[in-house]
C-alpha cells in the first residue's frame, strides 16, 4: 500500500463517517482497508434491495475474525459501518473507491474476495449482487479471470480456470502482506482457506494426469482463537516499527526529489533505504535451551498450540529446529552443503530426531556425520510468529559435543534465551554451570555482569504436590540464581507446568475457565511467563532497536536541513556563487521553502508522534459508539 498516494478527498471522507478531523498521518494501512472493505460488503449486502440475517452475521463474524479481542479497531469498525449506512455511502461507488488508488493490485483482489464471500452468505449470489460485484471489480482493475474464479469458487461450483486461481493464491500468500500490518495476514489466511485446495482443483479436471497429495490441516487448526496470550504487546511494538517505516518512505520521496535537484546530498537517500530495509527485516529470535528431558519440545508445543515438536523419552532433538511464520504449513531441509529441500510434516518428526540407538549411545557419531544443518518449520497459526518472533528449538546441552556446538553458534543472533530445568532437581550443578555459560556466551567480554537476555522456566512445577515443596524449590532456584549473578532483570525466573498448559490449549479449556474464572493456575503461570518475555522482546530489546534507527533518521533529518538552510543562504544572497553558476542554482531553489517545510514536519513526527498509535485517534471516538453489534439496520 502506497500511502504517500492518500488524496485529500480520502482524508475529508474517512473524517466524514468518523465525525473526527483527522490527518494524513492517521490513516494506516489497516484502517484504510477496513473502511474500503465495511462500504463494499456494506454495498453487497444493499444489491439487492433485501438485508438478510445471514449477511449481517457474516459481517459481523468477517470483522470480529480481522479484528482480535479488545483491540481499539472494533471501535474504529462500528464507527465506519455506522457512518456508511447513515450516509449510504456504498451507493456512490467512485467516491467510496476512491480510496483505494493506494492499494496494490493484491490488496484490491482482498478485498474483492470478500465482497464475493458476502454475495454468497445467504447461499445464493443474486443477479443484482453479481452485477455490483463486476462493476466493483472493473472499478478496482481485478482481473476478470480471477472474478469468474471468485465466484466460482464461493459459490461451490467447480473452477475451471486454474491458472487463474493459481495467480490468485500467489497474490494472496498472506507472507506477502507481513510488512503492512496482522490484519492483512488473518484477512489474506481467511480467503486462502475458503479458496478450493489443490486436491480439489485437480478434481474438477478429468484429464488430469495426477492428483497432487494436499497437505493436511493442522489438527487444531482454531486454536488461535484459544491462545493463552494476545501478545498485544508485540502487535503495538510492530505497528510503532511499521508507523517508522512510513516516515523512511515520506523521508525518501521528499529526499529523492531534492537529491534529483543536486539540491540534498544523494548519499542521504541511501542511509534511509538502509534503514528502511532494518526495520521491514527486523525480528526477534528466542532461542529454547536446556539439557535433556527437561520438557523443550512440550514447551515450544504449548507456544504453537499444536504438538509439532516430536516429544520422546530419549534425546531426540538432533539439529537446529527453527519455527517461524509461514503462509502455510511447511518444513524444509537446509543441508550443510547449501542444498535444501522440501518435506512433509510427518517427515519432518523423523529428521528432527536422531535414532534411539544414537541417544542411548550406542552410536555416537550419527549427529557428528549427519550433513543436516537445520530445519525450517513455517507454520500460519502461531500468532507469536505472526508478531514478528522466530523460535529456536536448539539441540541439548547435555548430549552429544556436536550438538553443544550447534548451540554456541545458536546463542550469538539471539534476542532471548528460555533456559529449562525440572522441578523435581532443579539447577543441578551441571545446569548451573551452564548458566554460567550461557552467561559467559551472551555477554561477550563482561563476564561479571548478568544477563538481561536469559529466563529461567522451571518446568513440571505441578510434580510438586506440597506447598512447602514448591516454596522450598522456589527459594533453591532463586538463590542459586542470584548468588551467582547469572541473571538480571525483572521476571525472569517462572514455575510452569508445558504439559498442562498444552493440554488446556489443545482441548480449548482454557478459554472457558478465563471467561468463567475457574483459570487453571498452570494456564495462568504460563501467560505470565509469555506476558514477562513479550515485554523483555519489545520494552528491551525492540525499543532500543527501533530508538537507535529513530536516531539514524533524525540525524539523515538535520543534514538535509542543513543543506536546505545552506541552499536558503545561497537564494537570499548570504553566501556568493561565481556569475555562471547562478541561473542553475536559483533554478534548482525554486522549492526549497516547501520542501524545508516538509522535512522539518517529519522532523518533528520522529520526536514522539512515531511512537503514537492509532489506538489514541481511535480510543477517543469510542465514546459515540454504543455496545452494539457492527452491523445496525436501517
Amino acid at each position: 500500500m502506497n500511502t504517500l498516494l492518500i488524496s485529500s478527498q480520502t482524508i475529508e471522507l474517512v473524517s466524514r463517517l468518523t465525525g473526527q478531523k483527522l490527518r494524513k498521518e492517521d490513516l494506516s494501512p489497516p484502517i484504510l482497508f477496513l473502511v474500503a472493505l465495511i462500504m463494499v460488503l456494506l454495498g453487497v449486502i444493499h444489491a439487492d434491495g433485501t438485508v438478510s440475517t445471514e449477511e449481517t452475521q457474516r459481517l459481523d463474524k468477517t470483522l470480529t475474525e480481522l479484528i482480535p479481542a479488545n483491540n481499539s479497531l472494533q471501535q474504529f469498525a462500528k464507527l465506519i459501518v455506522k457512518g456508511v449506512q447513515e450516509q449510504q455511502i456504498y451507493t456512490k461507488v467512485e467516491e467510496s473507491l476512491g480510496l483505494t488508488r493506494c492499494f496494490s493490485e493484491a490488496e484490491k483482489l482482498l478485498l474483492i474476495s470478500f465482497a464475493y464471500q458476502m454475495s454468497a452468505a445467504d447461499g445464493r449470489i443474486d443477479n443484482r449482487e453479481k452485477e455490483y460485484l463486476k462493476i466493483i471489480g472493473n472499478r478496482l482493475g481485478v482481473d476478470g479471470r480471477f472474478l469468474t474464479v471468485l465466484e466460482a469458487s464461493f459459490s461451490n461450483q467447480a473452477v475451471n480456470e486454474a491458472a487463474a486461481l493459481a495467480e490468485i493464491n500467489s497474490l494472496l500468500d498472506p507472507a506477502q502482506f507481513q510488512s503492512l500490518d496482522a490484519l492483512f495476514v488473518r484477512a489474506a489466511t481467511h480467503i486462502i482457506q475458503h479458496l478450493p485446495g489443490k486436491q480439489k482443483q485437480q478434481n474438477t479436471q478429468a484429464n488430469s494426469a495426477r492428483i497432487v497429495e494436499q497437505a493436511p490441516e493442522p489438527k487444531h487448526q482454531n486454536n488461535q482463537k484459544h491462545s493463552v496470550s494476545s501478545y498485544q504487546e508485540l502487535k503495538k511494538f510492530q505497528e510503532s516499527r511499521q508507523q517508522l517505516d512510513k516516515v523512511c518512505g515520506k523521508l525518501f520521496s521528499t529526499l529523492r526529489d531534492g537529491s534529483d535537484r543536486n539540491i540534498i546530498s544523494a548519499n542521504l537517500t541511501e542511509e534511509t533505504t538502509k534503514i528502511s530495509r532494518k526495520l521491514q527485516s527486523q525480528r526477534f529470535r528466542v532461542a529454547v535451551v536446556g539439557e535433556f528431558s527437561k520438557g523443550k519440545s512440550t514447551l515450544l508445543n504449548a507456544l504453537l498450540g499444536e504438538e509439532i515438536q516430536p516429544v520422546r523419552d530419549i534425546p531426540c532433538s538432533g539439529t537446529v529446529t527453527v519455527l517461524k511464520y509461514g503462509s502455510k504449513q511447511r518444513v524444509i531441509c537446509k543441508y550443510k552443503n547449501g542444498r535444501e529441500e522440501e518435506i512433509s510434516p510427518q517427515q519432518y518428526k523423523d529428521k528432527a530426531s536422531i535414532s534411539e540407538e544414537a541417544a542411548l549411545g550406542s552410536v555416537g557419531d550419527e549427529i557428528a556425520s549427519s550433513e543436516l544443518q537445520e530445519i525450517v518449520f513455517e507454520h500460519p497459526n502461531l500468532e507469536l510468529c505472526t508478531n514478528g518472533v522466530e523460535i529456536i528449538d536448539s539441540p541439548g546441552l547435555n548430549e552429544q559435543a556436536e550438538r553443544t556446538l550447534v548451540t554456541q553458534q545458536v546463542l550469538k543472533t539471539t534476542d532471548a534465551v528460555i533456559f529449562l530445568t525440572h522441578a523435581q532437581n532443579a539447577l543441578t550443578e551441571k545446569e548451573r554451570e551452564l548458566l554460567l555459560y550461557l552467561k559467559k556466551e551472551l555477554n561477550p567480554g563482561n563476564d561479571n555482569e548478568p544477563a538481561k537476555s536469559i529466563f529461567v522456566v522451571v518446568n513440571f512445577a505441578d510434580l510438586l504436590r506440597r506447598e512447602e515443596s514448591r516454596k522450598q524449590v522456589r527459594q533453591r532456584v532463586e538463590t542459586i540464581v542470584q548468588s551467582q549473578n547469572v541473571i538480571a532483570g525483572e521476571n525472569r525466573i517462572h514455575f510452569i507446568s508445558a504439559q498442562s498448559a498444552l493440554d488446556a490449549i489443545l482441548s480449548g479449556t482454557e478459554l472457558d475457565a478465563i471467561l468463567y474464572g475457574t483459570e487453571n493456575e498452570y494456564v495462568k503461570s504460563f501467560q505470565d511467563f509469555t506476558k514477562s518475555l513479550e515485554k523483555f522482546l519489545t520494552v528491551e530489546r525492540g525499543a532500543i532497536a527501533v530508538q537507535q534507527l529513530a536516531a539514524g533518521i533524525k540525524q539523515i533529518l538535520e543534514t538535509s536541513c542543513e543543506e536546505l538552510n545552506q541552499g536558503q543562504k545561497i537564494l537570499e544572497g548570504k553566501l556568493t556563487i561565481s556569475q555562471e553558476d547562478n541561473p542553475k542554482i536559483f533554478e534548482q531553489m525554486a522549492e526549497v521553502s516547501g520542501r524545508d517545510v516538509k522535512i522539518k514536519l517529519l522532523a518533528g513526527n520522529i520526536d514522539g508522534s512515531i511512537f503514537r498509535r492509532n489506538s489514541g485517534v481511535l480510543e477517543s471516538m469510542g465514546g459515540r459508539i454504543g455496545k452494539t453489534d457492527y452491523f445496525t439496520k436501517c
